[in-house]
């Protein structure tokens, strides 16, 4: 189910029209969005940033705890990299503006459906950079990680690396089903849901901006 947020009557209607194929339920406000994350665990929610009670996108990482499974796409009428940035800290999987073509809907659906990220070229640039960018000591991330075994860590750092299963299972020498099986440990220890919130712990960047060991990782943004 896909769960389409906004106060808006027409951007609700432009949504549906992307999503004719898919179970929805709509939300007006924030109020409406947490009962409806709660009781539904939605597969995806199309978030406008705009919603009456929504602060901003800082406000992601208190909805993601409520249904840690969905995959929250921001959706603005006036997207800046700043918010889409801050967006992506928070927890979000997609970012872009608010009347998206109906035919690219669903596509941004399926995108974050399949742990991609859904945003502009240019947005993808600079977070890549940031995970880039040199960042000091932060204990907290490193004893997160300090929780996983040693082929775990091989297989986070490739992840991090930007290299899919298959090239994991090469080099490391097993099967890509041992290396799903890997990713699965890795996550529910580290608590994070998705390959790009992987390289980002890595990296030392936590959901709320926070900084913490120094990385040379690049991040990878495939599924």
């Amino acid at each position: 189910m896909i769960l389409l947020a906004s106060a808006s009557v027409a951007t609700r209607r432009r949504w549906r029209r992307g999503l004719a194929h898919h179970a929805t339920r709509e939300a007006h406000d924030r109020g409406q969005l947490e009962r409806a994350m709660t009781q539904f665990t939605p597969g995806s929610v199309l978030l406008d940033v705009s919603l009456p009670g929504l602060r901003g996108p800082g406000d992601i990482a208190g909805l993601q705890r409520l249904s840690a499974a969905s995959r929250i796409i921001v959706l603005a009428e006036a997207p800046s990299d700043s918010e889409g940035l801050a967006a992506f800290r928070a927890g979000a999987h997609g970012y872009c503006h608010r009347d998206l073509d109906p035919a690219l809907v669903e596509k941004a659906v399926a995108s974050v459906q399949k742990g991609e990220l859904w945003a502009s070229r240019g947005l993808i640039a600079r977070l890549v950079a940031e995970l880039s960018a040199p960042a000091p000591h932060n204990g907290a991330n490193g004893s997160r990680l300090s929780a996983l075994t040693g082929r775990e860590r091989e297989t986070a750092v490739l992840v991090g690396g930007g290299a899919a299963n298959k090239e994991i299972a090469v080099h490391l020498g097993v099967t890509e089903r041992t290396v799903k099986a890997h990713l699965t440990a890795i996550f529910r220890k580290t608590g994070v849901n998705d390959r790009l919130r992987l390289a980002l712990l890595l990296n030392g960047v936590s959901h709320n901006g926070a900084t913490g060991p120094q990385s040379n990782l690049r991040t990878g943004i495939r599924g």
